[in-house]
């Protein structure tokens, strides 16, 4: 686009009538700054001010829960627990109590499998990714939603797998490891994941 201006500019001063001239260049500046703010939207600085990948991941929680329907959610409250060491840190703070099902979302840690069978979401980091098998033994036909970001998680049996492809958040879906938890996935919600299991 730049170049086109420069062209332009040097169009007139060819045809050196100075009233042409100043029009054009009158006509054609307000468009340098538009120039500017494009070189300037893929500096680093604003760069770095991209969400980070796990932040994009907690969003990506939270649509989760609300596109899920669970046969029943007892209480109040609507249990995500993260299972092993927590990838995401202080993103977290942005699902702490916002409201799902007109259930309140309560995050948990735990690095101890007995505590999962009261959870309504369980969040497999893959710091324990290698107990992954006996995770999904103990979980299974619960209705509890499995959730993992590592590579081949859908195929052994969690419910939901994240990935990044290109920058973006991706995600699988395993739509007969749901129904056998008695969840069910929203057809909204499955008409994103790039790859559904049923």
């Amino acid at each position: 686009m730049l170049n086109w201006i420069l062209g332009k500019q040097e169009e007139t001063v060819f045809y050196g009538n100075r009233r042409i001239r100043k029009r054009l260049l009158i006509r054609y500046f307000p468009v340098l700054p538009l120039c500017w703010s494009l070189f300037l939207g893929y500096s680093p600085l604003t760069l770095a001010e991209q969400p980070s990948e796990y932040r994009l991941k907690v969003a990506f929680l939270y649509n989760f829960s609300a596109y899920t329907e669970w046969p029943s959610l007892p209480g109040q409250v609507l249990n995500l627990c993260i299972y092993g060491e927590d990838p995401f840190g202080e993103n977290l703070q942005h699902l702490q109590h916002k409201k799902a099902h007109e259930h309140e979302i309560v995050v948990r840690h735990t690095k101890n499998t007995e505590d999962l069978p009261g959870c309504q979401i369980v969040f497999i980091t893959r710091s324990s990714i290698d107990n992954l098998s006996d995770i999904i033994k103990q979980l299974d036909e619960m209705p509890i939603l499995t959730i993992a970001d590592t590579p081949g998680a859908s195929q052994q049996g969690v419910i939901l797998n994240m990935a990044i492809k290109e920058g973006k958040v991706t995600f699988e879906a395993n739509v007969t490891i749901a129904k056998r938890n008695r969840l069910k996935l929203s057809s909204q919600l499955l008409r994103f994941a790039t790859e559904v299991y049923q």
